[in-house]
């Protein structure tokens, strides 16, 4: 198997490549990362699944801070940081070839021919 198609089954999914842009610019908690993720349509369940996914494969790391209440805070790995460019050739390329917005279609009014 081709270097490639081993990394796309280990990165390829949606969420996993989604989660690990949102940690490129600064480490997150869960609740942060939720909350970018709405708009998408993350649920929890979806985001621990994935989390505990790029803990495991040592993309990202879990650090818990404080006491009580304690929180827990993901940060990418250096092999998390070595996606980067891949990361980022993504964003480039879905800005320019996905479509921003729908706009609504132009009415077109039509005569109505008489026999």
């Amino acid at each position: 198997m081709c270097a490639l198609i081993k990394a796309v089954k280990k990165l390829g999914s949606e969420w996993r490549i989604i989660i690990a842009y949102y940690l490129l610019e600064k480490p997150l908690r869960f609740n942060d990362l939720l909350r970018k993720g709405k708009p998408d349509d993350l649920n929890p369940r979806t985001l621990s699944r994935t989390l505990k996914y790029l803990e495991k494969i040592g993309v990202i790391d879990r650090e818990v801070v404080g006491t009580q209440p304690f929180a827990v805070v993901y940060r990418l790995t250096e092999k998390g940081r070595d996606t980067t460019d891949i990361l980022q050739a993504y964003h480039r390329w879905g800005e320019k070839w996905t479509t921003r917005t729908m706009e609504p279609l132009q009415t077109v009014t039509t005569k109505r021919l008489t026999p």
